[in-house]
């Protein structure tokens, strides 16, 4: 999560005086860290930052992560983001869904939890430029706005949540990669517990106005190996 989110989890519970510098040094001998997390750089050229919305989950972005080795027969991840607060939702699919499977998908992981939001960016998949998604679209009152090909980054939040369930699971899964699915849930609950540089709160505290409870690193064993196999 970097050293800023660290700190923000740590003091949640505990607080020392050297405690900033001491998760700066942890992570930058951390190995996990290192091999997996890439350097930030800017993007090439000007961009045209997208207005701020006014409340959480009336703009959101979306977009997809593909090609993913299979988990549970998934190999897709559909990225939902709230460009107010920053949550996302991050849905595991078996494949990329025609435009039609996408509406229920939407209907499930936005709707019915937030409300209809007024706008949604995206880029110019198949799936967003359908006459069928334009149709759902424009008579549930959602307006369409498409990233461009040559910048991409104008879905910049659909981006950054890309790059950061990516570095979550590259930190956590098995070596035969095939239990990201099982993570996903996890990564969309520290993702969004993490307090947000650009609006210094989490998302879920800038949604419901608190902050959930910090889950502990390791479970204790309890008798039931089911049960210790599912929170391993």
């Amino acid at each position: 999560m970097g050293i800023t989110k660290t700190v923000s989890s740590i003091s949640k519970l505990l607080w020392w005086p050297t405690l900033r510098r001491d998760v700066k040094d942890y992570i930058a001998v951390c190995e996990v860290c290192t091999r997996q997390k890439s350097p930030k750089t800017a993007p090439i050229g000007l961009l045209q930052p997208l207005p701020i919305p006014e409340r959480p989950w009336s703009h959101v972005a979306m977009d997809f992560i593909v090609e993913l080795p299979e988990s549970r027969g998934n190999t897709v991840i559909l990225t939902i983001i709230d460009r107010f607060s920053k949550m996302g939702h991050y849905v595991p699919l078996r494949k990329l869904p025609s435009a039609a499977e996408l509406v229920p998908i939407f209907i499930a992981n936005v709707v019915r939890i937030h409300g209809v939001p007024l706008e949604i960016v995206s880029d110019r998949g198949t799936q967003f430029i359908s006459r069928f998604w334009r149709g759902f679209c424009k008579n549930v009152g959602i307006d369409l706005s498409f990233s461009s090909a040559y910048h991409p980054q104008t879905n910049g939040a659909a981006e950054r949540a890309n790059q950061n369930i990516e570095k979550y699971l590259r930190c956590f899964i098995s070596e035969q990669q095939d239990n990201w699915s099982d993570l996903l849930p996890w990564a969309e609950y520290a993702l969004n517990s993490a307090v947000s540089e650009s609006t210094g709160h989490s998302p879920f505290f800038a949604v419901y106005g608190f902050d959930p409870p910090v889950l502990p690193a390791t479970f204790p064993d309890t008798t039931i190996p089911a049960l210790d196999e599912q929170l391993a």
